[in-house]
């Protein structure tokens, strides 16, 4: 791990994808078989805003520092969850989850909520580099309890009480491609951007 990328300058957009592998074979009468063969992962390319030479060079530097593919770093997706519990910080695992479970228990709600989690939602679980994708809409209980189902199955077990990061999780990544490059106009304005995959371990 090499460090965290700069927040600022903050993006001026991004391409986010959802990949998952998937083989599928066509009989010639049509009958179609499929089969998921890896893990599901997220892809996205990151454009920077025009940047002045001061700005430009300290993000080309940190791409460098990468050494093409070789070396990973943490990047915040710069979108805000939905959720009505985004901002909280006490939202924790409820008992034991082995590897590829999809639904798990959560407490630390506030109490009978409703959307507490939405549909889209980024979290992240203590310990797992990986981030999940929320896959509907979740109301907490009289407790401050609820129960999420997530996309991918979690890539390795839970414990209890291992702490969600709720909103904002810094994913895991490294530069897809060897080569980086900046461009610059007669005005000395620089333009970068490039492409990342998420690290899954």
């Amino acid at each position: 791990m090499s460090g965290s990328f700069p927040t600022s300058p903050g993006f001026s957009a991004l391409n986010f994808q959802n990949v998952r592998p998937t083989l599928v074979n066509q009989s010639l009468s049509g009958r179609r078989a499929v089969r998921q063969i890896g893990s599901q992962y997220f892809m996205f390319t990151v454009s920077m805003p025009p940047m002045n030479q001061d700005d430009a060079m300290n993000i080309f530097a940190f791409l460098q520092k990468q050494k093409g593919s070789f070396e990973s770093f943490q990047i915040k997706i710069p979108l805000q969850n939905r959720g009505a519990d985004k901002s909280s910080t006490a939202v924790k695992v409820v008992g034991s989850h082995s590897a590829t479970d999809s639904t798990i228990a959560l407490d630390g709600f506030t109490a009978s909520t409703t959307g507490v989690l939405k549909a889209g939602d980024l979290i992240k679980f203590a310990g797992h580099t990986k981030v999940y994708m929320v896959q509907s809409d979740i109301d907490s209980d009289g407790s401050g309890a609820a129960t999420v189902l997530i996309e991918p199955g979690i890539v390795t077990t839970l414990a209890d009480n291992e702490v969600v990061t709720m909103n904002q999780p810094d994913i895991t990544v490294y530069l897809t491609s060897e080569d980086i490059m900046y461009s610059v106009d007669r005005n000395s304005i620089f333009s970068i951007s490039f492409d990342v995959r998420e690290v899954i371990t």
